[in-house]
């Protein structure tokens, strides 16, 4: 059964992308799914998975002292109900948003090896599983060598993903280029630390796709098709 693999920058489209290959191939979905499995693993809270990864602690600073002062005001005003954080708070994991509160304690460190061993151990499970379009968590690396795989990585001008963090998320452009800056080191540094490769490298996929030149509908065209071809030729394998 095969397994896609789909790598980008934030704002990049990796996530919608994947969702419609695999509605349109009938594929399992893998994406924030993994954290979770692995932390299990470790025996840790998703949090500390999540900040092993991606590494944006003064973005996360920023949000949790955020957070926290809305939610004092909220309870000083005596106002019923759920307070309003501003934006992009409903795009957050819930994970995420308990770590910040204090509600989860993710200060103990976890080792590269236990973080990699977990993160192994999740992904191959899935290829073992198979019919999966896996998101990110170095999947493809993890993955690189095994049949019945199809890697694709995604390419975004600077300008593109700032635009999509603006309209998905409805950061300001300041807001988009901060974080949209730090994640996309995190995610340079992730691929070199764990798997000591360039991720912009073209020989570790089948395709590399330029999201600043299509559409994310074209994108998930382009891979299903491409994918579908691979996977149908027999003696063939990816």
């Amino acid at each position: 059964m095969p397994v896609i693999t789909i790598n980008g920058p934030l704002g990049a489209g990796a996530v919608s992308i994947g969702q419609m290959v695999a509605q349109q191939l009938e594929m399992n979905f893998y994406d924030r799914l993994i954290f979770t499995q692995a932390a299990r693993l470790i025996g840790t809270p998703v949090g500390a998975v999540i900040a092993k990864e991606q590494r944006v602690d003064r973005f996360r600073d920023r949000l949790g002292r955020f957070l926290q002062t809305m939610l004092e005001r909220s309870a000083m005003s005596g106002v019923s109900g759920e307070p309003y954080f501003g934006r992009g708070i409903e795009n957050l994991p819930p994970e995420t948003f308990m770590e910040m509160m204090g509600e989860n304690n993710a200060n103990r460190q976890i080792s590269d090896k236990e973080f990699i061993e977990a993160t192994e151990k999740v992904v191959k499970d899935i290829y073992e599983e198979g019919n999966a379009v896996i998101i990110g968590r170095g999947a493809n690396a993890i993955l690189e060598n095994m049949p019945g795989t199809f890697h694709v990585a995604l390419l975004a001008p600077l300008e593109v993903r700032v635009q999509t963090l603006m309209r998905r998320e409805n950061y300001t452009r300041e807001e988009a280029e901060s974080y949209g800056a730090e994640l996309e080191q995190a995610h340079e540094n992730f691929f070199r630390r764990f798997f000591n490769y360039n991720f912009y490298d073209p020989t570790h996929y089948h395709m590399m796709l330029n999201m600043g030149q299509m559409s994310p509908e074209a994108a998930a065209g382009v891979i299903v098709h491409a994918s579908s071809d691979i996977f149908a030729v027999p003696g063939v394998t990816a």
